[in-house]
């Protein structure tokens, strides 16, 4: 297909419908070729292969095939946004941005959504907590700067929607779900004593973090629960899952409605559930009378895995797509290839996303590389980079920043040059151009965000399907990480919960790729 005028752009949603020009036209070459040479045998092979070609060209991928059947199948699948309170709060004081214009509100919505963004911000401020609370703090989560302040946001959003629900019970039990260190639970345990908080994950190593955080700040309503979350048995009435990879996220959704409990889950990664539905292809699950339980293994977030969760995850959605249709959606959702980094960062030019998280954790994992290449220990300490141990205060701290402090106190050149070549790869990185066409990466782009938009709200579906009022909320600001869908849910046999909730979230947000689902809908 290079160099054939008309050929549709394989990322563009509008361009299939010219797919029949490019592929006549190709035609059409190919017999004025097999004329000039006398229609020999060779050139008849040539052409056919050709034709083909452009068929196999013209289709569009299966992702985008999917999505069209899901959402004309299922109109109310079409993913729908709350507004969020910060971002109405931000408003109110003449710091809102452009992009987070909103439906209109009534005065109700607007002064429970003030209080909410209020509260979230009392309850995020740093300063205030002790250090080992801190996620940024080198006593703390230890995480380094830059990347700190955006896990600082994500933590604003999840104290957005928990604290209602604290205040509303302060005696709650909560429930984080792929805990790593503890980051979004122990501030929360130090502001509301009288609720219980258990912390699940299957790596030993994060909980043995998040306990020493927790014995420091002196923390008496915490407890670490070390174990797969399919494998967790306790009544609870709130589920927290933070950038649960995968399936995780899916397991600690249906661990809440087992138990009617509220949840307020961030999913990430989620073309992992391919892995865990053998690509959605039939042929490639497992023996089914293996026994999942013993098949398991911790994944790279730490959160485990055991037997896939059905995909798609609503009945709804099921009745209208394959799982491989599904799985093909999922993959398109998730973040790599030119353009990103492993995280979904837009890597290279102006965008919400420059600041890269994953450079800074190639930068942990390098740094720890270098720091076991000269006999230094480099542990790995939940969700985040490699820490190493003897920081100041008794903290754990980054490798990076143990690095860079080094160098300042006790400069060596093996190490000053090890730092020297970091700044030049960063900045090579930095400015180096990307090699697709800016166009059709920005199609890209808004693929990914429109198809994992829709994983979103299909999971919210299933939940409002077993008796659950959803909300699905943008992070604010969006660009604290490019995974920053937030699904809600509040089962409906707790109506005055529900109804502050639905308040709180009555005003429509914007809704991130609007152009995508315009085109996908209107397309004839």
């Amino acid at each position: 297909m290079r160099g054939v005028p008309g050929a549709p752009s394989f990322l563009s949603p509008l361009s299939w419908t010219h797919a029949g020009d490019a592929l006549h036209e190709l035609s059409a070459v190919s017999e004025r070729r097999s004329s000039v040479s006398g229609a020999g045998t060779t050139d008849d092979h040539r052409s056919s292969r050709m034709r083909a070609i452009a068929r196999v060209k013209a289709r569009p991928p299966k992702f985008l095939t999917a999505v069209r059947r899901l959402l004309r199948g299922a109109p109310s699948l079409c993913p729908t946004y709350s507004a969020n309170p910060l971002l109405m709060d931000a408003e109110a004081q003449g710091v809102g941005t452009a992009d987070g214009v909103c439906e209109p509100c009534d005065e109700d919505t607007r002064e429970l959504a003030r209080r909410w963004a209020r509260d979230a911000t009392a309850l995020s401020d740093w300063k205030s907590l002790p250090p080992q609370l801190d996620v940024a703090h080198p006593e703390g989560g230890g995480v380094p700067r830059a990347r700190g302040a955006r896990k600082r946001e994500q933590l604003r959003n999840v104290f957005l929607f928990v604290a209602p629900l604290l205040r509303r019970k302060p005696t709650a039990k909560v429930v984080d779900f792929g805990c790593g260190g503890g980051h979004q639970t122990l501030p929360l345990a130090y502001h509301f004593p009288d609720a219980t908080f258990v912390l699940v994950d299957a790596k030993a190593r994060s909980l043995e973090v998040a306990e020493r955080r927790a014995a420091a700040a002196g923390l008496r309503n915490v407890r670490c629960v070390l174990g797969f979350i399919e494998d967790f048995d306790e009544d609870f009435d709130v589920g927290v899952a933070l950038h649960a990879c995968g399936g995780a996220s899916d397991a600690a959704m249906d661990k809440c409605v087992e138990v009617n409990a509220a949840y307020v889950v961030a999913p990430c990664c989620v073309g992992k559930i391919a892995r865990e539905t053998g690509g959605g292809d039939k042929n490639k699950n497992k023996n089914k009378n293996a026994n999942p339980i013993d098949d398991r293994a911790v994944d790279d977030a730490g959160e485990g895995r055991a037997a896939a969760a059905p995909y798609p995850r609503s009945a709804l959605a099921a009745s209208v797509v394959t799982t491989a249709a599904y799985v093909s959606i999922a993959q398109a959702a998730d973040f790599g290839g030119e353009g990103y980094d492993a995280c979904g960062a837009v890597s290279g030019g102006p965008g919400p996303y420059v600041d890269s998280s994953e450079e800074d954790e190639d930068d942990e994992r390098d740094a720890s590389g270098f720091l076991a290449s000269i006999g230094e220990d480099a542990a790995v300490a939940g969700d985040d980079a490699g820490r190493i141990p003897g920081s100041i205060g008794g903290g754990a701290i980054a490798p990076m920043e143990a690095l860079e402090r080094r160098a300042e106190t006790n400069p060596t050149p093996g190490l000053a040059a090890y730092l020297r070549a970091k700044a030049e790869k960063r900045e090579r990185r930095k400015n180096r151009a990307p090699r697709s066409n800016p166009s059709m990466f920005a199609e890209r782009e808004t693929q990914r965000r429109a198809c994992k938009a829709v994983v979103e709200a299909d999971r919210n579906a299933s939940a409002a399907e077993r008796g659950y009022n959803t909300w699905q909320v943008l992070m604010e600001p969006p660009g604290c990480t490019p995974k920053n869908d937030v699904l809600v849910g509040i089962p409906s046999t707790d109506s005055d919960c529900a109804a502050e909730f639905g308040t709180a979230l009555r005003r429509r947000g914007t809704r991130p790729a609007e152009a995508f689902f315009r085109s996908v809908l209107d397309e004839e």
